[in-house]
């Protein structure tokens, strides 16, 4: 049986002011937040006890926190910001996946969205 396992945050969605341009300084917009967390789950599947998994609830609040903390003007600075945050938080977080997206950036083009996905793992 595997040790490790996936705790997974999809679609969290935050409001903040981010971004290059003035006008996202100004106005704001919405991201979305995507998050793979890699754990030891195996006590938890065995205990049922919340105190031996990632408490997820807790970890949408300190996404959110950090996200909102600061402006960052790049995605990648943001998405680090995250992963770090998480790490400090949680000691059983072995890697951490995130992905971040503009949904309605300031392009002149018709698309879905505009992202980044970042891998971290820790101590690296």
């Amino acid at each position: 049986m595997s040790e490790t396992g996936q705790i997974l945050i999809e679609q969290l969605d935050i409001y903040a002011y981010h971004g290059f341009f003035s006008e996202e300084e100004r106005l704001g917009q919405r991201f979305v937040i995507d998050l793979v967390l890699d754990v030891d789950l195996r006590a938890a599947a065995e205990s049922d006890r919340l105190a031996d998994t990632v408490d997820y609830g807790r970890a949408v609040a300190i996404v959110s926190a950090v996200f909102t903390a600061r402006r960052y003007q790049l995605l990648e600075s943001a998405a680090r910001a995250v992963a770090l945050a998480l790490f400090e938080a949680f000691a059983p977080i072995a890697a951490i996946a995130v992905t971040l997206r503009k949904p309605a950036p300031p392009i002149p083009a018709t698309l879905g969205s505009v992202g980044v996905r970042l891998s971290f793992r820790r101590g690296d």
